[in-house]
């Protein structure tokens, strides 16, 4: 597993007995002597993973919703073919430092990512639970080996050796989609622990209609706006600013109409 073991637990120092480590726990009574433990995780590498917290079923409404937002094209969400969903555990590295006093939690992933947005991943530690070797069907094996995660912590964080407190792996739960859009076949994943879904390449909404439009009102306004201006430069009195600010209003509701139908008619469309 990618040049490191892991362990779901640590010993008691006074028995032996194995302790229910909490991920972050500082310190750990034993179940049988008492003892409390301090957990020195800086060279043990625990093993956790995510309870999930939506089925199959959430986890595609979830994905629909998605396709009914504002990102996508219109009309996705009821277009759209769902050709496969698969579960799949995938590997990320939760590295726990000491920084100015302060905890801060580092998450890389551990294996190859198909869509890059998934390392903006969080993971609730609220769900964290010791990983069971009956998970291991839908486990992804992790390819980054512990090392690599210490030498970026080293050389992009300026992080020292001594500042790593925990280096866990965590197992996260996502179902993969499979989907075909106008003959085009596209990926998502969706997080199921938050229902988040992550997508790289998707049908997203064309915005050129959106910009032509905003352009063109924001230059028809503008030029509106120097009404009252030439008009007092052409009376050479306040009068012409008067008649200028009627002028303008008359033709500020005028634009309105034709601005407001356009942008309707593309937001049906599109």
């Amino acid at each position: 597993m990618a040049d490191v073991i892991t362990t779901t637990q640590l010993l008691c120092r006074q028995c032996a007995a194995a302790l229910v480590v909490e991920q972050g726990a500082k310190y750990a009574t034993c179940d049988f002597c008492g003892t409390v433990n301090f957990l020195d995780k800086s060279e043990a590498v625990l093993h956790y993973a995510v309870r999930p917290t939506i089925d199959a079923t959430q986890a595609a409404a979830a994905l629909r919703r998605w396709m009914a937002g504002n990102q996508t094209e219109k009309g996705l969400d009821t277009a759209a073919q769902i050709e496969t969903q698969q579960f799949q555990l995938f590997p990320m590295w939760l590295a726990r430092t000491e920084e100015k006093g302060q905890e801060v939690v580092h998450l890389k992933p551990a294996a190859a990512l198909s869509i890059v947005e998934l390392g903006n991943l969080r993971v609730p530690a609220a769900d964290l639970v010791p990983f069971d070797d009956a998970l291991d069907a839908d486990a992804i094996r992790p390819t980054v080996p512990v090392t690599a995660v210490r030498a970026w912590l080293a050389e992009n964080e300026g992080i020292a050796a001594g500042a790593i407190r925990e280096i866990s792996l965590v197992h996260v739960p996502l179902y993969q989609f499979k989907y075909r859009y106008k003959d085009n076949a596209y990926t998502a994943l969706v997080d199921a622990a938050t229902g988040q879904v992550f997508a790289a390449i998707y049908p997203e909404k064309f915005e050129l209609p959106y910009v032509s439009i905003g352009g063109f009102g924001c230059l028809a306004y503008f030029l509106a706006a120097l009404i009252p201006l030439i008009t007092f430069y052409v009376v050479k009195s306040s009068v012409g600013i008067a008649i200028g600010a009627l002028i303008y209003l008359g033709v500020a509701v005028a634009l309105a109409v034709p601005i407001f139908i356009a942008a309707a008619s593309v937001s049906r469309k599109y």
